[in-house]
């Protein structure tokens, strides 16, 4: 399976996603047996606010480092008991220190340790079409379109200027820890339609970007 086929395969598995998932926030039923287990999640923080708060931060910058992780499952949760504003801010803490570790790693301790995270195929390409002397604004579209665990590691393999990427990181992951802490929203308050718009037009982006990024390295 080609690169191509692999991103449209994605975008395809995330849209059927997004409309079973806002079916499922549109169900009364289903969506209050989740609504209990919120209500839950948001008891156990109240317990430690700022070890929930550490914990969230934690597990957010692990999202940022491996692909089979995401607390964005976890938002509902940490809307429900911080608000939309605390839970961007913690997001996009976690997200940025995953950023610094993924570079770190791959800088630092190399392909081999980078590996460990990415496969060393997807590694070998990317590295090929990112150099240390990139333009910002490849990297800029190159962040919006990679998962963000990719990047980290292969810009630290070329040693890619860290301030620059941390720049990049930290404006091109705003728009997806407001889509993540809105569905969050959407979802506590069993907005199916909103839910649904705001997958939609993450889906819309991804489609854009990964457009624009074939006509880059074509």
């Amino acid at each position: 399976m080609t690169e191509s086929q692999l991103r449209l395969r994605r975008l395809a598995a995330l849209a059927v996603l997004v409309v079973a998932a806002g079916a499922v926030v549109g169900s009364g039923a289903l969506q209050g047996r989740l609504a209990v287990a919120v209500a839950w999640g948001e008891a156990l923080i109240a317990r430690a606010p700022l070890a929930g708060m550490a914990a969230f931060v934690v597990l957010s910058a692990l999202s940022a480092m491996f692909a089979f992780f995401s607390t964005g499952l976890l938002s509902p949760v940490a809307v429900a008991a911080w608000g939309a504003g605390w839970t961007l801010g913690l997001l996009w803490l976690g997200w940025l220190l995953g950023g610094v570790v993924t570079y770190a790693a791959g800088r630092y301790l190399g392909r081999s340790a980078a590996g460990l995270f990415v496969d060393d195929a997807t590694l070998a390409l990317w590295e090929s079409r990112v150099t240390s002397r990139a333009h910002v604004s490849h990297v800029l579209l190159f962040q919006l379109a990679m998962p963000s665990e990719i990047l980290g590691y292969v810009l630290g393999l070329v040693r890619y200027s860290f301030r620059t990427y941390m720049v990049v990181l930290a404006v091109t992951e705003i728009p997806y820890a407001l889509a993540v802490v809105y569905l969050g929203e959407s979802f506590v308050a069993g907005n199916a339609m909103t839910f649904v718009l705001i997958g939609g037009a993450i889906l819309a982006l991804s489609a854009g970007v990964f457009y624009l990024v074939r006509r880059v390295l074509a």
